[in-house]
């Protein structure tokens, strides 16, 4: 996660809120669950302690956003009501792509917005922040 932590502080241009507090995660989950909307995985809710919604040369990660509904967690989940939701929260976006948390298959997504389909998976929150990104390796911003 630190080294998450690290690649995204060293991004160009990287706008992100203040840090979530445990409260303001803790009301969220409870949201979810109440409107049957899969939970924030463990990893990301980790993450949210650095960065609560960031954004990046038109890629966005979702935090938890109590001014606004844009780039909110529940708020863009309840939205966009996908099949699935259940088992598959959508944690952020760029033009094209969903980045979603399957917790049926216990992985991260890559999801076609227009067909949403799956068009790649990642086994941890690292590699689906990069692919989003589209960062290419950690020195290409240290």
């Amino acid at each position: 996660m630190q080294e998450l932590i690290q690649t995204l502080k060293n991004l160009p241009l990287m706008l992100t809120a203040k840090p979530a507090t445990a409260e303001q995660i803790i009301r969220t989950q409870q949201d979810l669950k109440i409107n049957n909307i899969a939970p924030i995985p463990h990893d990301f809710t980790e993450l949210l302690h650095q960065f609560n919604t960031a954004e990046f040369d038109g890629c966005y990660l979702f935090g938890i956003n109590p001014r606004s509904y844009h780039l909110d967690i529940f708020a863009e989940n309840e939205m966009l009501n996908l099949p699935d939701k259940e088992n598959v929260l959508i944690l952020g976006y760029d033009e094209f792509d969903y980045l979603a948390y399957n917790h049926s298959k216990q992985c991260y997504q890559i999801i076609d917005k227009d067909s949403l389909e799956v068009v790649q998976r990642c086994s941890d929150l690292i590699n689906a922040i990069k692919y989003l990104f589209k960062i290419e390796n950690d020195e290409q911003y240290l």
